[in-house]
């Protein structure tokens, strides 16, 4: 069939091409362009690439920060204590951890107080009622005493000099958060997280690159993060009930602060194994997109509005049509391919599946290029693999929670937050 779609493809002329490929061709090869292009500028600009100013950090401590970590989490005991060992072992020491145990049901807090015992967490908090990681972490925000303050999961580990480099971004006063680098802990435990460590490197990686460079970074991720403390109070802090990461990115940019990203930031964490779990996850990341993005902030997009800001319009835009759009616009192309061109739409289909497969590629040797660590071409021979899944199959996830956000509100019936206390966001929301 390959051979007969190649043959199929050498007939047709420039006008036939563009009239079966115009979806790719008008949505899709321009947002490839401009995302080689930016992140190419991206990397030269760094500091330190050719002889560069490398910034400073805000301050010169000798292994020392004014930095206080919230590991706020349910039913983590298992992943505890490598957490703390690994912030233990910075280059750039916190000064206080805060561990928060939300109505665990795993001797959590009993982890939390050993670790407090030997002197490796400063204070050890425990809710009796589970109230959600938002609510838990506003709760270790009042007991933080440090000027910056990193967020993070409980089964996060942070590359040694994470804290560091996350820290030396607060050389800009105009800085509010800076979001680290995440990558998968158990990238070759299966064909399912090697298709999420390539994305996490595409997406994670050089997507924020790209985000950054242009100012439209609207993603702090909770797993790994780092803020002024004035920035955290400034905006009251988490929000309860889906997308609470977004949605505090949100509320920073709107208060006037800068987000950055840290690429040398490291931090490492388990993804789902199966691709059924990993369909779970997306449902529940996905929906949060129409809460935030169109629900909340949707006045981002209003020019003459006191908080109109160009950046934030164009971010809103992108994220809009390149996530919310185009798995839409992808249904109704293939419904279209199959009725215009009936029998040849098979070939055409495999030809767009072979292109995707292309630009992954490439997309992938960028982000290696970006990462800075070539021990990331071992995931190069599961790159089609990476297309496939995340050109059709997650492209379809996508549009299924968006649906079911718009007609049903679904995140507000999900589980990974008590549902009192969706009720009550929902309720103010309202």
């Amino acid at each position: 069939m390959l051979g007969d779609a190649l043959a199929w493809l050498g007939t047709l002329t420039q006008a036939e091409a563009v009239g079966a490929f115009w979806h790719m061709i008008l949505l899709e090869v321009p947002r490839y362009l401009l995302t080689g292009g930016a992140v190419a500028l991206a990397v030269w600009r760094r500091p330190g690439f050719g002889g560069r100013h490398v910034t400073r950090a805000p301050e010169e401590p000798a292994g020392y920060a004014d930095v206080t970590v919230l590991l706020p989490g349910h039913n983590e005991a298992g992943g505890l204590r490598a957490t703390v060992d690994s912030l233990r072992q910075q280059t750039l020491a916190p000064s206080q951890i805060v561990v928060v145990d939300d109505g665990s049901t795993d001797g959590m807090s009993d982890v939390a107080a050993d670790l407090r015992r030997e002197g490796l967490v400063d204070i050890a908090l425990r809710t009796e009622l589970r109230s959600g990681k938002s609510a838990a972490a506003n709760l270790g925000l009042r007991y933080a005493t440090g000027r910056y303050v990193v967020i993070a999961d409980i089964d996060t580990e942070f590359a040694p000099d994470a804290i560091e480099c996350m820290y030396r971004e607060f050389a800009d006063p105009k800085v509010g958060a800076v979001a680290g680098n995440l990558a998968p802990r158990n990238a070759m435990e299966s064909l399912t997280t090697i298709v999420q460590a390539i994305q996490y490197l595409i997406s994670i990686s050089m997507g924020r690159t790209f985000a950054d460079s242009f100012g439209i970074l609207f993603i702090v991720s909770g797993a790994v993060g780092m803020f002024r403390r004035d920035s955290l109070v400034g905006v009251a802090g988490w929000e309860v009930g889906p997308g609470e990461d977004a949605d505090l990115t949100e509320k920073l940019r709107r208060a006037g602060w800068r987000v950055a990203f840290a690429t040398a930031a490291m931090a490492y964490t388990d993804v789902p194994t199966t691709m059924e779990a990993l369909i779970r996850q997306r449902l529940r990341w996905n929906r949060s997109l129409v809460r935030v993005r169109l629900e909340k902030f949707a006045v981002s997009l209003r020019p003459g509005q006191s908080r109109f800001s160009l950046s934030d319009a164009f971010g809103h835009i992108d994220i809009l049509v390149f996530q919310a759009l185009l798995p839409f616009s992808f249904t109704l192309y293939l419904v279209w391919l199959f009725m215009a061109y009936r029998g040849d739409a098979p070939a055409i289909l495999l030809a767009v599946a072979m292109i995707y497969v292309l630009f992954a590629l490439v997309t992938f040797l960028f982000a290696v290029i970006v990462s800075g660590d070539l021990r990331n071409l071992r995931y190069l021979p599961y790159v089609p693999l990476y297309s496939l899944v995340s050109s059709f199959i997650l492209r379809f996830v996508r549009m299924a929670a968006i649906a079911d956000e718009i007609l049903r509100q679904g995140s507000y019936k999900d589980s990974y937050v008590p549902r009192r206390v969706l009720d009550a966001a929902r309720k103010d929301q309202s």
